[in-house]
């Protein structure tokens, strides 16, 4: 079975030869580590691990054109810059990956300000896609891997609207002007329709992934209520294409709680749901068990057992990945990127025992 046919299958909840290997890579610092801990410097990682080979297709979704990159200030520790995303922030100039920007302006003021953002989203803009496209998508026609339409923090509903306001300032524009709230959200979905249906007039990807990271521990950024009235809509438009077009997966990514939004994505039609992250609350086991195979579950295994050992590690596994495998529609994997206090032997360690505890299931 290749790496294809093991993904439908195993979405599909059909027998499979194993559970797919998949992770959601590591942090550049946790990649220094383990190659000071013996990972070889001249081998891809993920090879390195033998993870199953999936690609994203290599389409545009986001602003065309970007803003300029402009720095403002620096000092001995800090810099101020306007970012590609048109976002003012404050960065630390050492442990950038390991610390939070202190968000000072966002380029979405005003309805004015949307309307010039909305120049930079034409889906006809032709370096949205390759340049020798219908060339580049006939090489997949006898693909062995699944493929997706992912467009990273840019293809989602939330997530990129608060990427222009910033996050207070769409939380109040919720209750202060939720006609423009609506309206951000109703381009970007008649935006994705305008890409997805180019895309799929060459090649038919195998799943499709929004992104929203919409959640904390304790659960979502907005109700449910609002969740319904606002983004539900504008993901029927996006998936009701997807499904005319044959693709069956649909997944959304988003850390913290989303137990309570569940319903509402399966409502709209998304029926896979990741990285499902343990300390906030999430359990692939109980979901399994509350939704059956209306839901594909992907991730869930506690990223903090992996910096504890052995013992630790084989009882976050075992608790979880017979049973989940054995169901079916389910792949493990690390409940995000894997942080820099996980030694390299502990990760090797989870991979083997992933291996051993995903296949025969069947």
């Amino acid at each position: 079975m290749d790496y294809r046919e093991r993904f439908l299958q195993c979405m599909d909840f059909k027998a499979v030869d194993r559970a797919p290997y998949w992770w959601f890579g590591a942090w550049t610092s946790t990649l220094d580590r383990w190659r000071n801990e013996g990972l070889p410097s001249d081998v891809h990682p993920g090879r390195y691990f033998a993870f199953d080979r999936r690609e994203n297709l290599p389409i545009n979704f986001g602003m065309v054109p970007a803003f300029d990159r402009v720095l403002v200030s620096e000092d001995a520790n800090s810099r101020t810059i306007v970012n590609n995303r048109g976002v003012k922030l404050k960065e630390l100039t050492e442990r950038t990956e390991t610390s939070m920007p202190q968000f000072l302006e966002f380029p979405v003021k005003t309805r004015k300000d949307f309307l010039e953002m909305k120049k930079r989203y034409d889906p006809a803009s032709p370096v949205r896609f390759t340049p020798w496209w219908e060339d580049d998508v006939k090489a997949l026609e006898d693909r062995n891997y699944p493929i997706a339409i992912y467009g990273g923090t840019d293809l989602g509903f939330l997530g990129p609207v608060r990427g222009w306001t910033g996050l207070r300032a769409l939380m109040m524009l919720f209750h202060t002007d939720p006609g423009l709230v609506h309206e951000m959200m109703d381009f970007l979905a008649g935006f994705f329709v305008g890409l997805v249906e180019k895309i799929v007039e060459n090649v038919t990807p195998d799943y499709f992934v929004f992104w929203e990271d919409m959640a904390y521990k304790t659960g979502p950024l907005i109700s449910p209520k609002m969740f319904e009235e606002f983004m539900v809509p504008c993901y029927r438009k996006v998936i009701d294409v997807l499904k005319e077009a044959g693709i069956g997966t649909v997944m959304v990514d988003s850390d913290g709680n989303i137990n309570s939004l569940i319903p509402l994505w399966l409502k709209a039609g998304v029926n896979t749901v990741y990285p499902l992250e343990v300390q906030a609350g999430m359990d692939p086991v109980t979901l399994r068990k509350e939704y059956g195979k209306r839901l594909r579950l992907i991730g869930g295994i506690d990223k903090r057992s992996l910096t504890k050992g052995r013992q630790a590690i084989e009882e976050e596994v075992m608790a979880k990945v017979p049973y989940l495998v054995r169901k079916g529609g389910y792949i493990p994997a690390p409940d995000h990127s894997v942080p820099p206090d996980v030694p390299l032997g502990n990760f090797r360690h989870y991979t083997e025992l992933i291996r051993e505890t995903a296949a025969g299931q069947f």
